[in-house]
């Protein structure tokens, strides 16, 4: 059985599996938890919902009108799941790979990289709300600087031009899946680094990428501590302080019931 066929099994098989217990009976599939990785927090962030980047007949993506930020976005990933989802079957790497859509076009992306399935929680067994998990992320990626790149479907021939050797069996589709699905394609410059998110949702689940190209620059004041802590090997902790253009923002509700 080729690679792409076994992926499109697994993925159906997901998705119908949980309807055979949710539709008939009022209790959900008891899926096994999967605890969230380490660096995955539970903090939400708000904003307005990210602005989308303004496209021109397909013209090839222009990484330099994307504006570029100082916001500290935190541990990686950076991005959690929202308030009453939890991700499954996490993949950290520290050189990871995956194909992201924007203007149309299939571009490989490698770096530090993070990929997941997106659940409902146990404890929240309410049915999977893709608009819901959409305006969380927009808000999330917005509020620190990022913009969405593209929400649309791969086409046939897009798939057809990177190959199903690309896309299943070297492992960089986790998101893209075996197409007809819409993409949510976020990115962010930040401190000289790129932060790609990429997001695929049906009713069920959902599937998510987030890789990080690059390393961040570390500002003045920070390099200056890490110079006086080598130095005289202590430091004062009121000296400990973050980027000037601020933090992520505080905690979102959105998803709370």
């Amino acid at each position: 059985m080729s690679a792409k066929f076994m992926h499109s099994m697994k993925r159906y098989l997901c998705a119908l599996i949980p309807l055979l217990f949710i539709l008939p009976a009022c209790q959900p599939h008891k899926q096994p938890m999967v605890h969230r990785d380490s660096t995955v927090t539970d903090t939400m962030v708000t904003a307005d919902t990210a602005e989308t980047y303004p496209t021109v007949a397909r013209a090839a993506f222009d990484m330099n009108k994307v504006p570029t930020t100082n916001i500290d976005l935190g541990n990686f990933p950076f991005f959690p799941a929202p308030k009453g989802y939890q991700y499954r079957n996490v993949k950290l790497k520290d050189r990871g790979e995956e194909y992201f859509l924007a203007d149309g076009k299939l571009m490989p992306m490698e770096g530090r990289s993070f990929k997941a399935e997106l659940v409902r929680e146990e404890s929240r067994p309410a049915m999977f709300s893709m608009s819901k998990v959409k305006k969380s992320f927009d808000r999330m990626i917005a509020s620190v600087g990022g913009v969405k790149v593209s929400t649309d479907i791969p086409t046939k021939a897009e798939m057809e031009r990177v190959g199903d050797e690309e896309i299943y069996d070297k492992e960089r589709g986790f998101t893209v899946g075996f197409g007809g699905i819409e993409l949510n394609t976020y990115v962010l410059r930040n401190r000289g680094a790129e932060v790609w998110v990429q997001l695929s949702m049906n009713n069920v689940y959902g599937a998510i990428c987030i890789i990080q190209k690059g390393d961040f620059i570390k500002s003045m004041k920070e390099m200056e501590v890490r110079k006086d802590l080598s130095e005289t090997n202590r430091i004062e902790i009121n000296e400990v302080v973050g980027d000037t253009e601020g933090v992520a923002p505080a905690a979102d509700t959105l998803l709370q019931h």
